[in-house]
């Protein structure tokens, strides 16, 4: 392993696992005692949802925990608390059903996930043959520690061994990401996400299914297969999309060796889209989707890069393509599904992203972090509010194919707040003359990719 990445990683997971040490107590297991819910009714499908996005924050920000903490990088600390703020999320999701007390110990049982994985990479770095396998002995023993805790709450829906094999799977794979992103190994750690992704949207769903079927008081009948199967699949494309896009955030303002693999997958993830809608509106259609989002990407590359050059009208005509190609996307939307999809609806969703995005970028070279991550979960709830809009007027317009009626519940139109246009020139060239972001001199752009030698 290269030394210098021994180093860094060592330092880094050290600091962390003071930051963590200082948080964490990790009482025995107990059993755990049902308690009746409190909560109204919920839509099945609401609460999956709920469920998939608690899992996705939790892989989406230990893979920024990876990138950053293995470069060393000034934004570790709030990314390390965003992803210990997930594991008290997941607890209090159980409460409800099985109450306060179980509620905090899954809290706690996942927080020494967390610090499970930091012992082991910090002893890997350190070369500690010894230490490393203590400290994966107890990593995995803790894996083991959950899956038996969820099956004392939910026996008949949790067998105790199809448990432990998916927090195996978890952690193997985790394990796998992290080690390829180490050796510089880049497309195969992109690779690796997927995967993780994949999985831990099925570890997910069992868990939500486990619950429905054990309180099915508590929940109203799901809608058909096919309405729930595209329903899930596009708040998966929109996800990996503003995943993606703050990976690229991360890596390319720092300049990072993985950018141009981050790139390529946030580019694939514009063709997956396109490729989504296929089905009812044709190849020519999704290809035109993939290449207004692609535009997408690009815009924003370009208008960086103006303002980098400290070219104030380049800077103000690359901002005005880019929100122009937000409308053109909306317009093409609305052209398909006028009346699913009104065009001034579409045309403040899309600023909006935009501004939510701009946004979150511009903290992050200010290096306003906790403000940066909490822009990112603004970015998140209102991506998936798009992509319920999005599935739900496909499930509207071809009725037929998804069991007549029971379209999800989409809310069309979130509340429009962000920045204006006109602001758009001032931030950025303010932000990244002051920052002095590298984007370009990298050599690592979405418009001139090259391969990066380590």
């Amino acid at each position: 392993m290269n030394p210098s990445h021994r180093k860094i990683g060592k330092s880094i997971l050290t600091t962390m696992l003071a930051l963590i040490l200082m948080s964490l107590l990790s009482p025995a297991l107990t059993t755990t005692t049902l308690a009746a819910p409190t909560s109204a009714t919920m839509s099945t499908l609401t609460f999956r949802d709920t469920m998939r996005k608690l899992w996705e924050d939790h892989i989406t920000w230990t893979r920024l925990f990876i990138v950053s903490a293995t470069a060393g990088l000034p934004d570790t600390d709030a990314t390390t608390q965003r992803l210990l703020a997930n594991q008290t999320d997941i607890g209090n999701a159980i409460k409800p059903y099985y109450g306060e007390a179980a509620g905090n110990q899954l809290t706690s049982l996942l927080r020494d996930h967390i610090l499970g994985a930091a012992a082991l990479l910090t002893a890997a770095k350190a070369g500690d043959a010894a230490a490393t396998q203590t400290a994966s002995d107890k990593w995995y023993a803790n894996g083991d520690d959950i899956a038996t805790f969820l099956n004392a709450a939910n026996p008949t829906a949790w067998p105790l061994d199809t448990l432990k094999m998916d927090m195996k799977m978890h952690l193997d794979q985790t394990l796998t990401e992290a080690v390829d992103h180490l050796k510089g190994n880049y497309a195969a750690d992109v690779a690796d996400y997927d995967k993780v992704h994949e999985h831990i949207l099925a570890m997910a769903d069992t868990l939500s299914a486990g619950i429905i079927s054990q309180f099915p008081a508590s929940f109203t009948a799901a809608p058909s297969d096919a309405t729930v199967s595209l329903h899930l699949a596009m708040r998966k494309l929109w996800e990996d999309h503003i995943t993606w896009t703050r990976l690229f955030i991360v890596s390319a303002s720092a300049g990072l060796p993985d950018t141009d693999a981050t790139t390529q997958r946030l580019l694939a993830n514009q063709t997956d889209i396109g490729n989504a809608i296929k089905a009812y509106y044709g190849d020519a259609a999704g290809n035109q989707l993939t290449a207004l989002l692609r535009d997408h990407i690009l815009g924003a590359a370009a208008l960086l890069t103006a303002a980098k050059a400290g070219d104030t009208a380049g800077v103000q005509t690359a901002s005005d393509k880019w929100y122009a190609n937000g409308d053109d996307i909306a317009t093409f939307l609305n052209s398909a599904n006028p009346t699913a999809w009104p065009l001034d609806t579409l045309k403040m969703d899309m600023k909006m992203h935009l501004d939510q995005t701009l946004t979150e970028a511009v903290d992050h070279l200010k290096g306003n972090y906790a403000a940066d991550v909490a822009d990112y979960d603004k970015v998140h709830e209102h991506i998936l509010a798009m992509a319920d809009t999005l599935s739900a007027g496909i499930i509207s317009q071809f009725s037929a194919q998804f069991g007549g009626a029971g379209a999800p519940p989409a809310t069309i139109g979130m509340p429009h707040t962000g920045v204006a246009q006109n602001q758009v020139s001032d931030m950025l060239a303010w932000a990244l003359g002051a920052f002095g972001l590298m984007l370009i001199s990298s050599g690592v752009w979405v418009m001139r990719k090259r391969s990066i030698r380590i």
